[in-house]
């Protein structure tokens, strides 16, 4: 059986290296892209990175040197037979080769371009180094993630670049979409940058009113709290527990056999207080908890508290997360026979689309084991004939609504990211409070993922209700939400159900797990999928004796809702095409287990050789880690061999390279504690910035690890806001409110952020009116509790 995916017959070149533009792309080769990896002679440095050997995976290989006239000639003939490229090379490289969008556009006019630069284009920073460690500390990343020291932690998951590699094909997708409305491509850019700043868009945030409480410094302490403190030490191993309400004979006391007045929340209210009597007593409960914990194995605990409808999950290697049952039995491991190394057991399709299953079309290719078919292809083609001339697109998804009933933050951030783009985003909560984010009401995580949304406040249990809510299906492209499984169903807004209003719909559900396998019933928080796919167990690092830590971005549901936006995207692309809707799930476990899909295991379970931190959190090796300085701390990242000769001489340290130790790359490796023995008294002989000018000089890649304050450097950064990458808008309740704006920019079909925040029922009577209801139903559907609207609103 053939499978057709939702993006067959479209053709994307892929120049990108790195993480986030072989891992963006590689979501696109999965849903039936034609992927062309054009590379260069020798495959270049990076073709050597264990982790391409799954990012590059679906692809077919073209080995050309774009540098020469013949090269460059093949090439154009490549691009013109193209619906899309991906670059990331430094800024002006594609255009030093006449090979930029400017130079293509005319030539290709349905071209969508998509760059992938370290930081903005336009930015002061935009010509700076760009390893993700140095996007991490210019951008205060570093400070922002507690460790198990004082000071910047290196983050070692390159978070920046993980979740930029779900705003690549973001972009991309929405370009193709606006393409079939206007007939033209364009170019479209996001940034590791970018990626860093969808990653805070819940605590990065300033208000002229309230500011102080609007923020959520959430687990922002030394040592790290909140979700960090549910790690627990079994007699075997790690497991993280996020709670839950027990749906089976037993609580968590009765597991643990811990009296059933402890409860293990005690302890942050206690924490909270701050004496010193409460401060001893929230120690004292935690010491018992964490001794009930060490008498179960990790396996006994996760049986336990999942058969009685609560969340735990192992705490496991990177490479281990393959093994995960709800992995494994919803198809999302496979095992691809690398023609090089042989059989390797890695994560597989993540973004499930049910009409239009994805599927791993097979292992990296051999360098340029494509480039005569390709060419070939390439020369037989037609020419392109000029776009025809269709209606105007304003943004990139303006002909989009998007009904939003989702909860919490990875729902309602996918939605506000579709917003960013254009999308008419209507959210559907009930009458009074806020629903289902009440609680969450004026809150940093509530703020950081409504940006753009308009509201109507509607109770959909009444018969009124449901009719208003069933008239906003029929005018809807996407319904979305995050409910735990079944409860889309019992509220009747599943795709079976919704599909009967409004035939062609595409339905998104994000959900902790997924919509089948054996955890497919729980729910859950952000840790378990940390833990499952070996974030926490790396960033500790385990591996040296240290406890697991938790990144207190949400990975998991930052990756969640990012996954879902790609998904609805390629269901729009493919319903342009084709008239024909579907449903798509994805899962908190799926998205963030791709932030652990560079490692793998192969025929004997043994993982690739990837980079590993040190014990101090500092990074992977003498000459890309973080040091401390006599004033504040530098991020080196002098990878490149060429700059092992400029930094001994920046450092006046020229005997160095004389030193057999240290006299290839491999020996510098190999001898990390002797160089950085070397290295740590002389850094600590200047300031950050003294360093940073000399090394910036000298041609050295390095950054100063700076404290942004909660991002507030960012959010009054007038260049930032001038691009639309930051916000400033007027909220009828926080006045002039700064936050994270665009995570991708558009040339043609700009996105849109003028919206601030809703506040409860702001758009009721607004939405009510389009729909067609006079002034008088509206006011009695008031009366009787079926809508909620502002005092005023109908005057």
């Amino acid at each position: 059986m053939v499978t057709i995916g939702a993006l067959d017959g479209v053709k994307v070149l892929d120049l990108s290296w790195g993480i986030a533009g072989p891992l963006g792309v590689m979501l696109l080769a999965e849903h039936g892209a034609d992927v062309v990896k054009v590379e260069p002679p020798g495959g270049g440095p990076w073709r050597q990175d264990p982790q391409l050997r799954v990012w590059d995976r679906g692809r077919r290989s073209v080995e050309l040197d774009l540098r020469s006239p013949a090269g460059k000639e093949q090439f154009l003939q490549l691009v013109s037979t193209a619906d899309a490229l991906v670059e990331a090379f430094r800024p002006g490289a594609m255009g030093d080769l006449g090979l930029d969008y400017e130079s293509l556009r005319d030539r290709c006019p349905r071209l969508v371009y998509v760059s992938v630069p370290a930081y903005p284009t336009g930015t002061r920073h935009a010509a700076r180094p760009g390893w993700d460690a140095l996007v991490q500390a210019r951008m205060g990343l570093q400070w922002e993630q507690p460790g198990w020291r004082e000071g910047p932690i290196f983050l070692q998951n390159a978070s920046p670049s993980m979740a930029a590699a779900y705003l690549v094909p973001a972009g991309l997708l929405a370009a193709l979409s606006a393409r079939e409305e206007t007939g033209r491509g364009q170019h479209v850019e996001t940034s590791i940058f970018q990626g860093g700043m969808a990653l805070t868009t819940m605590l990065w945030l300033h208000a002229e009113q309230g500011h102080n409480d609007l923020q959520v410094t959430m687990s922002k302490t030394y040592p790290p709290g909140i979700h960090q403190r549910s790690v627990y030490q079994c007699s075997d191993g790690w497991v993280h527990v996020t709670g839950g309400r027990p749906t089976g004979e037993k609580s968590a006391n009765q597991i643990l056999g811990l009296p059933s007045e402890l409860n293990p929340g005690m302890v942050m209210m206690l924490a909270a207080k701050g004496t010193p009597e409460a401060l001893a007593e929230a120690q004292a409960v935690q010491d018992q908890v964490h001794a009930a914990y060490k008498r179960f194995t990790v396996a006994e605990i996760v049986s336990q508290f999942v058969a009685n409808g609560m969340c735990a999950e192992a705490i496991v290697p990177m490479h281990e997360l393959v093994k995960h049952p709800q992995l494994v039995q919803t198809d999302s491991v496979v095992t691809v026979e690398d023609p090089e190394v042989g059989p390797l057991t890695q994560l597989g399709v993540t973004i499930k689309l049910q009409g239009t299953p994805g599927a791993v079309r097979g292992p990296r290719p051999r360098l340029g084991a494509h480039t005569v078919e390709v060419l070939a292809e390439a020369r037989a083609a037609k020419p392109t004939s000029p776009p025809p001339a269709t209606r105007p697109q304003p943004n990139a998804l303006s002909d989009v609504r998007v009904l939003d009933f989702g909860r919490a933050f990875a729902g309602p951030f996918a939605c506000m990211v579709l917003a960013s783009m254009g999308a008419d985003v209507v959210k559907i909560e009930a009458p009074v409070g806020g629903g289902a984010m009440a609680g969450m009401m004026g809150s940093g995580p509530f703020i950081g993922c409504q940006q753009g949304k308009r509201v109507i406040s509607v109770d959909g249990k009444r018969p009124d209700g449901r009719k208003i809510i069933e008239e906003l299906i029929a005018t809807a492209d996407v319904v979305h939400h995050n409910m735990t499984l079944g409860v889309a169903e019992r509220l009747g807004i599943d795709h079976e159900s919704l599909s009967a209003i409004k035939p062609g719909i595409i339905t998104c559900n994000t959900y902790m797990y997924g919509a089948e396998g054996p955890l497919a019933h729980l729910g859950g928080l952000d840790p378990l999928g940390q833990a499952a796919a070996g974030l926490e167990y790396e960033a500790g690092p385990v591996y040296e004796g240290n406890t697991p830590l938790w990144y207190r971005w949400g990975h998991g549901d930052t990756s969640n809702a990012l996954a879902s936006v790609v998904g609805v995207l390629m269901a729009l692309y493919h319903r342009k095409k084709t008239g024909q809707g579907q449903a798509l799930w994805t899962s908190l476990l799926n998205a963030t287990a791709v932030w652990g899909s560079g490692s793998y295991a192969d025929a004997n379970g043994q993982p690739p050789p990837l980079p590993r931190l040190d014990k101090l959190q500092t990074g992977f090796d003498a000459l890309y880690r973080l040091y401390e300085t006599q004033s504040g701390w530098i991020q080196l990242a002098a990878v490149q061999p060429e700059q092992w000769p400029a930094l001994c001489g920046a450092i006046g340290r020229r005997d160095l390279l004389d030193d057999a130790r240290f006299a290839t790359p491999e020996a510098r490796t190999a001898n990390r504690v002797a160089l950085e023995a070397e290295l740590l008294p002389i850094m600590r002989s200047a300031t950050a910035l003294q360093w940073r000018r000399r090394f910036d000089a000298a041609g050295v890649a390095s950054e100063i690890a700076v404290d942004t304050l909660d991002g507030e450097a960012h959010l009054f950064d007038n260049e930032l806001i001038e691009l639309g990458v930051v916000t400033a808008n007027s909220h009828p309740q926080h006045g002039l409110l700064r936050q994270v704006g665009q995570y991708v920019r558009f040339s043609e079909t700009p996105g849109r952020t003028e919206r601030a925040p809703w506040v409860p029922a702001q758009h009721t009577v607004e939405i009510l009116r389009e729909l067609g209801y006079e002034d008088e139903q509206i006011a009695l559907l008031a009366k009787d509790g079926t809508i909620d609207y502002p005092e005023g609103a109908l005057a």
